[in-house]
């Protein structure tokens, strides 16, 4: 194939990702300028949560700012096994996922801040892990003895089962790990305007997608898998809220989409036990 007509076909691709990301757009109009508008003012919402039992952190009413961005769908994985010297490591086609135990002892021992250090080493040893320096810790995703990592780009951090990084730990030492990789990301539409945290948490309780007696304990800005267009994946700005049920102590991880203040229903929530 040559060369013009490769360039041919990137222009077509992202010329119908560019025209389903202005269809989106259209049909979830969101107008910032009144983002934080409502009948109810925001101080009788916080009222109204409280009385409900929910507990919030405190949540900026501030405007911030994302991209769409987009991934090729390729296999990074499965050429870097023979690379990988210091494991046993398989690959599986059908998720694109890689797994991997230690052929040695990795000790993981003493305070969490020293356990995460000699994590940290394991991780960015690329005998270990591929691509593993571009993994950022996630404590609100971890548990005593699963330690999980998100993929991370210069435009944000990647919040989706196939960027992310899970090393267990049993009898202090690492038992085995489970990688999925995205691959690099780039932006297809200009900078645009997001919500505020505070919006996005009081859309979630209008939606009654926040329980009574819960408690919010994080909301970050990253980015979620949208849509798969053309051989590629499309992200976007997303709200992340950990809500915690006061009950049961169990966390729930949500989404909501930082454009529109809409819930994203695909691949949105599961639950993070900690002990």
């Amino acid at each position: 194939m040559d060369h013009k007509r490769i360039e041919w076909l990137f222009l077509i691709v992202f010329t119908l990702i560019d025209i389903y990301l202005a269809v989106e757009i259209l049909r979830s109009p969101v107008h910032l300028s009144n983002a934080d508008t409502n009948t109810s003012s925001s101080s009788n919402i916080r009222s109204e949560m409280r009385s409900d039992g929910i507990e919030l952190p405190k949540l900026s009413e501030t405007q911030s700012s994302g991209y769409y961005l987009a991934a090729k769908n390729r296999d990074y994985l499965s050429n870097k096994i023979n690379s990988l010297t210091q494991v046993d490591a398989h690959y599986s086609k059908a998720d694109n996922s890689l797994t991997a135990s230690p052929k040695n002892s990795v000790l993981i021992k003493g305070s969490h801040k020293e356990k995460l250090k000699r994590l940290e080493e394991f991780k960015n040893n690329p005998k270990n892990i591929p691509y593993g320096k571009e993994f950022k810790y996630e404590a609100d995703m971890s548990g005593d003895d699963s330690y999980t990592y998100v993929q991370s780009s210069e435009y944000g951090q990647i919040y989706d089962n196939d960027a992310q990084l899970t090393i267990t730990v049993q009898n202090g030492q690492i038992s085995n790990y489970t990688l999925t990789y995205m691959g690099p990301v780039n932006p297809v539409r200009e900078l645009q305007s997001t919500i505020s945290p505070w919006h996005a948490v009081r859309a979630m309780y209008t939606d009654r997608e926040i329980s009574n007696n819960s408690r919010v304990i994080q909301v970050k800005l990253g980015y979620s898998k949208l849509t798969e267009v053309r051989g590629s994946t499309i992200l976007l700005p997303t709200w992340l809220v950990w809500v915690e049920s006061k009950a049961t102590k169990n966390v729930t991880l949500k989404r909501v989409n930082a454009y529109t203040a809409q819930m994203l229903q695909s691949n949105t929530s599961y639950n993070v036990e900690k002990n």
